[in-house]
């Protein structure tokens, strides 16, 4: 922390030194203090600092691929032109289920066969998946949640009374793998998540 503390103090004195205190004259200002202080710990001894930017930098950029991801593939379900017979659609004779949200950890599926025109008949497979966490603290569970939830396609719905289930709404279950979804979550986000903030 205290290094980033001077990060930010040697970008404001650049600021000063430049006379130009713009957002991108700053994080030039930012850039420069980092490499200074990175190539200074010769003389002030090795800091975790150093490993916790990139860890940043690598996470943020792999959230926005995958968000660039998700996006697509919603947007392909909305935007493919043609339509899909009313008959193959909905798939007719059943009662629809009570709710949509099931708290035995497995997916709740919907009632009906909707999808993407033109696409294959298991495309779209929305359900609610049961994810068990190993975040713990507030922060972690949080920016899980929120992550999940800025991401196309799934939405995080609740957190278990003993906060170590997060229900997901999720509208991709790519051929009915809750499992596979699950994991997904868990060796995917969460692991990055928990590796960013411990």
């Amino acid at each position: 922390m205290t290094m980033f503390l001077w990060n930010i103090l040697l970008a404001i004195v650049w600021g000063m030194a430049s006379g130009v205190f713009t957002v991108p004259n700053l994080i030039f200002g930012f850039l420069l203090g980092y490499f200074i202080l990175r190539y200074s710990q010769l003389f002030l001894g090795p800091s975790t600092y150093f490993l916790k930017v990139r860890q940043v930098v690598l996470f943020v950029a792999r959230y926005i691929w995958e968000l660039f991801l998700a996006n697509f593939r919603v947007a392909y379900d909305v935007l493919i032109p043609g339509a899909v017979p009313k008959q193959r659609l909905v798939k007719r004779g059943g009662p629809l289920p009570p709710s949509p949200l099931r708290r035995n950890g497995n997916l709740s599926p919907y009632s009906g066969d909707v999808r993407a025109p033109l696409a294959e008949s298991d495309y779209i497979c929305p359900g609610v998946v049961a994810v068990p966490l190993d975040a713990k603290t507030d922060i972690e569970i949080t920016l899980l949640a929120c992550l999940i939830t800025l991401t196309p396609g799934s939405v995080s719905l609740d957190l278990s009374e003993d906060r170590k289930t997060l229900f997901v709404h999720a509208m991709y279950i790519d051929n009915q793998d809750v499992e596979a979804y699950r994991r997904s979550i868990k060796e995917g986000l969460e692991r990055r998540v928990l590796e960013l903030l411990r």
